[in-house]
């Protein structure tokens, strides 16, 4: 979840809405804190992480490329018993992006 909201409830409200797993982004942080609950955290696993980088004109012109289809996720699948596969062409460099393995 991408949370642009300059404001320390909404950030409350984002993580609440994350699911198991879940990653929350924080762009253009409000002064002060926002209650982050530590059990949901954990029990859920959830991912936080920020950026202070870029101004707001920055940020809408990369929302403009994604949104025009200029930004592509360079994946490819795989099985998981060809793991070892996978960390072999990772340690040569001769993955393009990331590998998503099916567990099928």
């Amino acid at each position: 979840m991408l949370v642009t909201a300059v404001s320390p409830a909404a950030f409350e409200q984002a993580f609440g809405a994350l699911r198991p797993h879940g990653t929350m982004a924080m762009i253009g942080l409000p002064p002060g804190k926002f209650a982050m609950p530590i059990f949901d955290t954990v029990l859920k696993r959830i991912t936080v992480r920020g950026s202070i980088v870029g101004t707001r004109q920055d940020l809408e012109e990369a929302l403009e490329f994604g949104g025009e289809g200029k930004v592509a996720a360079h994946f490819s699948w795989d099985r998981l018993e060809n793991i070892n596969e996978v960390f072999e062409r990772m340690e040569r460099g001769a993955i393009d992006g990331r590998v998503v393995l099916s567990l099928e």
